[in-house]
C-alpha cells in the first residue's frame, strides 16, 4: 500500500495530526477506509526518521503535529505524478494516487501526468506477462490473469480519467475541524 506517499500528499496541505491526516486519507481514498490510525502513527515515525516529515508542535491537547519537510515536499511533488510502480503496477496504489492526487487543490495537471503513465504502466506490463524462456505449465493462466487486470485498469482510466484530470471530481480542502473523539452524546432518556 502506498501509506507513505498518501500521507505525504495530504501533508502538503499542512500540519496535521495522526488521526486527522487518517481521516483525510479515508475521505479521499474511499477504498482504504479500515486502516488503522496505528499504522498511520507507525508510519509517521518511519517518515520522521527518514526525515520526510518533522515535528510541527502539539495541538492544544498536546498531540504531535507533523508537517514536510524539504525532503518531503520534494517526494509528495514527485509522488503526486508519476506511478509508484511503473514497472509492476498495482491497482489500489494507483487508486491512492489518482484519488488523493486529485483531491489536492490545483493538481489537474499532476493527475494528467498519472493517467498518461498509468496508462503506460499497465500496457507495458500486460506486454510482459509472457515469458519466453522456458514456459511453466501455469504460464497461461498467469499470462491471461495479467491481461485481464490490465484491462480492467485500463477500462477504470478510461471511465473515470477525464473526470478526475477536470479537477472538479474530487477536489477538497483539508478539513479545518478536529474529528471529535469520544462517544457521541446521547440523547435524554425519554419513558
Amino acid at each position: 500500500m502506498s501509506v507513505k506517499g498518501s500521507l505525504l500528499a495530504i501533508l502538503t496541505l499542512g500540519p496535521a495530526y495522526g488521526l486527522q491526516i487518517r481521516d483525510e486519507l479515508t475521505v479521499r481514498a474511499p477504498h482504504r477506509a479500515g486502516i488503522n490510525v496505528g499504522q498511520i502513527y507507525g508510519t509517521l515515525d518511519r517518515l520522521l526518521t527518514a526525515g520526510l516529515v518533522r515535528s510541527a508542535g502539539l495541538t492544544e491537547d498536546s498531540l504531535p503535529l507533523y508537517e514536510l519537510s524539504a525532503d518531503g515536499v520534494e517526494f509528495a511533488a514527485s509522488w503526486t505524478t508519476a506511478p509508484e510502480q511503473a514497472q509492476a503496477p498495482d491497482w489500489n496504489d494507483m487508486q491512492d494516487q489518482l484519488l488523493i492526487t486529485a483531491s489536492l487543490p490545483g493538481s489537474a495537471d499532476d493527475v494528467r501526468a498519472l493517467l498518461v503513465g498509468y496508462r503506460e504502466a499497465w500496457s507495458s506490463w500486460a506486454e510482459s506477462a509472457e515469458i519466453p524462456e522456458a514456459p511453466h505449465a501455469a504460464q497461461p493462466f498467469v499470462t491471461a490473469a495479467r491481461a485481464a487486470q490490465a484491462e480492467a485498469a485500463l477500462a477504470w482510466i478510461d471511465r473515470v480519467g477525464a473526470e478526475l484530470a477536470s479537477g472538479r471530481a474530487v477536489e477538497r480542502a483539508a478539513r479545518p475541524l478536529r474529528p471529535r473523539r469520544g462517544r457521541k452524546p446521547t440523547r435524554g432518556f425519554s419513558a
